[in-house]
């Protein structure tokens, strides 16, 4: 009696739905007890995640009440804004978590998106798994589905994965990188020796979509996702090569692939024309993005994050084998080795698991002939190669041998690819090690389920080595209970946002970006003077602004006029209203007194409208007149300080000659001094708008000089500096402005 193809459909249905319910209860189990929380918490440890709750607010913010892209915003380091096309924006998570946010709210839409990511990333392991299985045949067909659940389960639980739900939703939100590579593998059939007889135009299109799909969460995905195409093309072509050759057969090559109407070079490049064409497509769809960001990247080379960067949040060679220091038995235990890792727990918690890895060294050694082995054997070892970084790293330093540090291959793309210095935390490199793994663990757990039952150890292990596995695999990576952070926004926020005017807010301390002020945006919708972005803003206000440098560097900077005089002004351009201290950003220490000291500099007498056990508020005092004063542009240098003080590097590359900006100039004329020295005896011509207006020689020690600048229109006047030697770099202490009738900061 045969099954009607019916019931066929929903047995397999109902198993595919109590696979995505396992995967649910797994996820309650692992992150407990984040499902408690869903309204007024997300997990995590208050910081970046703090970030991407804010971009599914901006998001919506930008899409439904401002009509623009989201891609720029100009609610942080106004008036001037931000570029988002290097923030992890999370385009995809914004759009599908929409309507939960507009009806049920953001901490649930958030949430929403933990409790996706962990079960569908699940079941892209499970299916990636399954279809590994059926090509792969192992032994009998016993509990083929268990293995792939297993081998889902080592991909979504990894510590890898739990890890990064700290906060980095971009990185969490790893649901499409194993569909794209499934549909790849079934368009490409790399472990089949001769090709298939048409590729099915249904599945090129939908490897691009997931292509798409994956890079709207994270381009760290995309960068992944292109280079295990890589190693699908090397492999296949490594496969169909020999055919060729025709080497095991006398009948020429041209008749063996006639009737499946390929010549025989089709057996090397149509995989490749494939390859071009999911390329195209994805580059036709997210051209919108691409064009400018390719067009960003090569302006700002700030972007790049450094080859430094990279060397610090590369994987440790020992944290694969580390367990996790999440684990409520050995965590602490384990953290205390971790401690000496170069980067935070987040990145380099990359536990590979005890057991995982038994069961893919078991398979690799049991079934070493099998391809499929072969090939996610490479797959697994390349991206644990890569995670390594640049040098070799052991208990957090970097290998030497002699005085030379051990190069790895990932320096070898760093100096070649273009790009890939946009790229930061190398070891993410590891979502790739756990997908591989998982399909060698599923492939290792159907082998150990179809042995032969010929003793009553055989038959155990045949019977129960599998929910056995996932018992052991779950035990070892569990991080119970999940730190939870609380949404809690001062009442101040929620009053603040009742009044309708348009005006900026500072909140400080502000020496170092924090995401705090992005989780009270949310509240009360006000433009935020500085923030927390995925990458660094070098023409904010508060690098290159009086008050706002002071505020910023808790100390002096090279522009000198006085601050109290000038403050008044700068608020006004800035339409900053209200200047906030967060006493639970600061504890009492140097960085509080530092942060009160350069507040009263710039506010005296000015007392605080609002006080409470957190918070205190002064509201910018009124312009009473219109104050002259300068700003910084391109080409300096972060403040560096010496035995005689602060000093900025001013940088004189014909390319982005060093400005400074005059504001407010009113037709008075002013005298410009500058106190600079440099290594060689050079000299520094000074133009204003386009037209020199004073030079004078710098040497190896400072000196000050006085230029007259003349009456200047316009509110905002471009100074620009150049020196004989376009590569030189000029060393200035101080900057003064002062009225020919002697009023301002120098005598």
């Amino acid at each position: 009696m045969t099954k009607s193809p019916i019931t066929s459909k929903l047995k397999s249905s109902t198993s595919h739905l109590l696979v995505l319910a396992a995967y649910f209860l797994l996820t309650v189990l692992m992150t407990w007890p984040t499902v408690l929380h869903l309204t007024d918490g997300i997990p995590g440890d208050g910081f970046d995640g703090w970030q991407n709750y804010w971009n599914l607010w901006w998001s919506k913010e930008a899409a439904l009440v401002l009509g623009q892209s989201p891609y720029f915003t100009d609610y942080l380091y106004p008036p001037a804004g931000t570029n988002l096309l290097f923030h992890t924006l999370n385009i995809f998570n914004f759009g599908w978590t929409l309507p939960l946010q507009l009806n049920i709210g953001l901490a649930v839409a958030y949430n929403s998106i933990v409790f996706f990511s962990f079960v569908f990333a699940g079941y892209g392991g499970y299916l990636l798994s399954l279809h590994t299985l059926s090509q792969w045949r192992p032994p009998g067909p016993k509990g083929l589905r268990p293995a792939a659940f297993g081998g889902g389960l080592v991909f979504t639980m990894s510590p890898f994965h739990l890890a990064h739900l700290l906060g980095h939703m971009q990185v969490f939100s790893m649901v499409w990188p194993p569909f794209y590579v499934l549909w790849l593998l079934r368009t490409l059939k790399p472990w089949a020796a001769s090709p298939p007889p048409r590729y099915a135009p249904r599945d090129v299109a939908l490897t691009t979509l997931f292509l798409v799909l994956a890079t709207l969460v994270d381009w760290y995905h995309t960068l992944y996702l292109l280079i295990f195409t890589g190693l699908v093309l090397l492999w296949l072509w490594g496969r169909r090569l020999p055919a060729l050759r025709n080497k095991n057969t006398k009948e020429p090559a041209q008749n063996q692939t006639k009737d499946l109407g390929y010549a025989p070079s089709a057996l090397l490049f149509h995989p490749l024309w494939i390859v071009l064409l999911i390329g195209f497509g994805f580059a036709l769809v997210l051209s919108p993005l691409l064009i400018p960001m390719i067009q960003e990247a090569n302006v700002r080379p700030d972007l790049e994050t450094g080859l430094a960067q990279n060397i610090t949040l590369s994987a440790d060679l020992l944290a694969f084998v580390l367990p996790s220091e999440m684990h409520p038995l050995w965590g602490r235990w384990a953290a205390g080795i971790a401690h000496n890792f170069s980067s935070t727990t987040s990145e380099r918690l990359i536990f590979a698991g005890f057991v995982p890895l038994a069961l893919g060294l078991f398979i690799i050694i049991r079934r070493w002939v099998s391809h499929i082995v072969k090939f996610w054997l490479l797959v697994s070892a390349t991206f644990f190669i890569l995670a390594l970084g640049p040098y070799l790293h052991l208990m957090g330093k970097v290998v030497s041998v002699g005085h030379w540090p051990l190069p790895m291959p990932y320096l070898l793309l760093y100096k070649t690819i273009p790009f890939i210095g946009l790229t930061r935390s190398l070891s993410r490199y590891d979502l790739m090690v756990m997908l591989g793994l998982g399909v060698l663990v599923a492939l290792a757990l159907a082998h150990l389920s179809n042995r032969p039952a010929k003793s009553r150890f055989a038959l155990f292990v045949s019977r129960f080595s599998t929910p056995l596995a996932i018992l052991l695999i779950c035990v070892e990576f569990l991080p119970a209970p999940y730190p939870v952070s609380k949404i809690e926004v001062p009442q101040l926020y929620f009053d603040l946002a009742t009044q309708t005017e348009d005006y900026v807010i500072a909140e400080l301390p502000m020496n170092w970006d924090r995401p705090t002020p992005l989780l009270h945006q949310t509240v009360h919708h006000k433009r935020l003077l500085t923030a927390y972005t995925s990458r660094d803003h070098p023409l904010d206000l508060a690098r290159r602004t009086p008050v706002f440098q002071q505020w910023r560097y808790l100390g002096p900077d090279i522009i000198t006029q006085p601050l109290e005089v000038i403050a008044p002004t700068i608020f006004a351009d800035y339409n900053l209203r209200y200047i906030v201290l967060d006493y639970w950003q600061m504890p009492p220490g140097p960085e509080r007194n530092g942060t009160e000291q350069w507040v009263a500099v710039a506010l005296p007498g000015v007392a605080p409208v609002y006080a409470d056990d957190r918070l205190k508020v002064y509201q910018a005092p009124p312009k009473t007149g219109c104050q002259p004063y300068l700003t910084l542009g391109t080409g300096w240098s972060e403040p560096q300080k010496n035995e005689a003080g602060p000093f900025r590097v001013l940088s004189t590359r014909p390319e982005s000659p060093p400005q400074l900006f005059l504001h407010h100039p009113q037709q008075q004329t002013f005298i410009l001094a500058i106190t600079a020295a440099a290594p060689i005896t050079q000299k520094l011509i000074l133009f204003v708008e386009a037209e020199p207006a004073g030079q004078f020689t710098v040497t190896q020690t400072y000196s000050t000089w006085a230029v007259d600048l003349p009456p200047l229109a316009g509110d905002v006047v471009a100074l620009t500096f150049k020196a004989d030697d376009p590569g030189s770099q000029i060393a200035v202490s101080r900057i003064g402005l002062q009225t020919k009738e002697g009023q301002g900061d120098w005598q």
